[in-house]
C-alpha cells in the first residue's frame, strides 16, 4: 500500500516536471514566435519601402530621359534658330527687290502689258508675298523680344493684319461689329491675326468663309477666329502648337508656335476645337501688374 503511494507520488512528480517543461519550452517558442512575427513586420515594411523606392526612381529616371528629350530640343531649335535667322535675313533683300520691281513694272507699263504678261507678274508677286509670309513665320519663331505695350483697337490690329494678306476672291471674312480696347503689343497682336487668319485660308484651300469674333468680360478678352473648312484630324489635334509639325505642303509648321509664345508673353492662352475649326485666344484685358 504504501509502495503504491510513492509510485504514485513519483508519478505525480515526473507528470509534474514534464508539465513544467512543456511550460517552459511553450514560453520559449511564444518568444521565438513573437520575434519572428517581429521580423516579418520588419520584413514587410522594408519590402514597402522598396517598392517604394522602385517607384520614386522610376518616377525620376523617366523625369531625366523627358529632360533630357527637351534639352535635346532646345539645343537643336536654338542651333537651328540662329542659322534660320541668317538665311530669311538674307533672303527678304532680294525678295524686296522682286516685289518693288514688279509693281513699277505694273505701274510704269500698265498700258503696254499684255493679258498674259499680267497674269506672270500677278503670278510672281503672289510667289513673293507667300515667301514673304514665310520667312516672316521663321523670324517670328526665333525672335525672342520684350513686349512694348499700349493701349490698342482690337479692330484696328485685326485690319491691319487683313491688309497684309492677299485673300482669295473666294472666301469671305465677316468682321466683329464691336470693337475692344486692349493693352498689347500692337506688332506681335498683328502676328497673332495674320497667322491665324493666315491658317484658316489655306485650311480651306482657298474657297470658304472666316467668321473672327471678339468677347469680353471684366477681366479677360477673348478672341475667336472660325473657319468653314473640313477640320483637323483627331489624332493631329494635339500636335497643332508643335514646332515644324505641319499638314500643309507648303507650310513651315513655325506659324502657330509663334502665335502661341506671343498669347504666353501676354500672359494669356490659346486653345482650338475641331468641326467647325474655333482658335480661341483668351487675353487679360491689362497685363500692366503682370508685364
Amino acid at each position: 500500500m504504501e509502495r503504491d503511494s510513492e509510485n504514485s507520488l513519483d508519478k505525480i512528480r515526473t507528470l509534474e516536471n514534464e508539465k513544467q517543461a512543456i511550460a517552459k519550452e511553450y514560453a520559449s517558442q511564444q518568444k521565438e514566435l513573437e520575434i519572428l512575427e517581429k521580423k516579418l513586420a520588419k520584413f514587410d515594411e522594408i519590402k514597402e519601402q522598396r517598392d517604394w523606392l522602385l517607384e520614386e526612381m522610376t518616377k525620376k529616371i523617366n523625369e531625366l530621359g523627358r529632360f533630357q528629350s527637351e534639352l535635346f530640343k532646345t539645343v537643336r531649335f536654338s542651333a537651328i534658330g540662329e542659322m534660320s535667322a541668317r538665311l530669311a535675313h538674307d533672303m527678304r533683300n532680294p525678295l524686296t527687290i522682286i516685289k518693288n520691281t514688279v509693281e513699277l513694272v505694273k505701274l510704269k507699263h500698265s498700258s503696254n502689258i499684255s493679258e498674259d504678261l499680267l497674269r506672270l507678274l500677278g503670278s510672281i508677286d503672289t510667289a513673293s508675298s507667300r515667301l514673304a509670309f514665310q520667312l516672316d513665320e521663321v523670324l517670328n519663331f526665333v525672335k525672342v523680344s520684350p513686349l512694348n505695350c499700349a493701349k490698342y483697337s482690337l479692330r484696328e490690329i485685326m485690319n491691319s493684319a487683313i491688309n497684309k494678306l492677299i485673300i482669295p476672291d473666294k472666301i469671305q471674312i465677316h468682321k466683329p461689329s464691336n470693337d475692344i480696347q486692349l493693352f498689347c503689343d500692337m506688332e506681335k497682336m498683328t502676328t497673332v491675326f495674320t497667322n491665324l487668319i493666315m491658317n484658316a485660308v489655306q485650311a480651306m484651300d482657298n474657297s470658304g468663309s472666316i467668321t473672327i469674333r471678339f468677347d469680353e468680360t471684366s477681366e479677360v478678352v477673348t478672341i475667336k477666329i472660325q473657319d468653314s473648312g473640313p477640320g483637323i484630324p483627331e489624332n493631329l489635334l494635339d500636335k497643332v502648337f508643335e514646332p515644324l509639325f505641319t499638314t500643309k505642303l507648303r507650310g513651315t509648321g513655325l506659324g502657330l508656335q509663334a502665335v502661341k509664345s506671343i498669347v504666353q508673353q501676354h500672359q494669356g492662352t490659346i486653345s482650338v476645337t475641331n468641326r467647325p475649326t474655333i482658335f480661341s485666344v483668351s487675353l487679360p484685358k491689362n497685363i500692366r501688374a503682370k508685364f
